[in-house]
């Protein structure tokens, strides 16, 4: 139960930082046009800027995700591999076979 709080709480947080960019800047944004130091124009180019710099984000964490999965699996498989390798070389030489033919 505790990984899926893990997963949740860190996926809660990817999307509260992806948002709070974005408020931010209108934020800020939104100041500095009232101020009439920044154009409405500006905002909208940092917002497109901000947008773009996500996607890169989501490829990254992804490929991390898989890289994990792979791992993960990889040990699983080879675990098995080295408990049948050992079970095999406890058989006697004479009984190795693949196929065993009973009449």
């Amino acid at each position: 139960m505790g990984i899926y709080k893990l997963k949740f709480s860190m996926n809660f947080l990817m999307n509260f930082c992806s948002h709070l960019q974005i408020v931010g800047a209108l934020l800020i944004g939104g100041w500095m046009v009232h101020t009439a130091r920044l154009e409405v124009g500006g905002i909208v180019a940092f917002i497109s800027g901000v947008g773009r710099l996500n996607d890169p984000w989501g490829d990254l964490v992804n490929y991390f995700r898989d890289l994990t999965l792979t791992q993960v699996k990889y040990n699983l498989v080879a675990n098995r591999v080295n408990e049948l390798s050992e079970d095999w070389s406890s058989v006697p030489v004479d009984q190795r076979t693949a196929f065993r033919v009973e009449a």
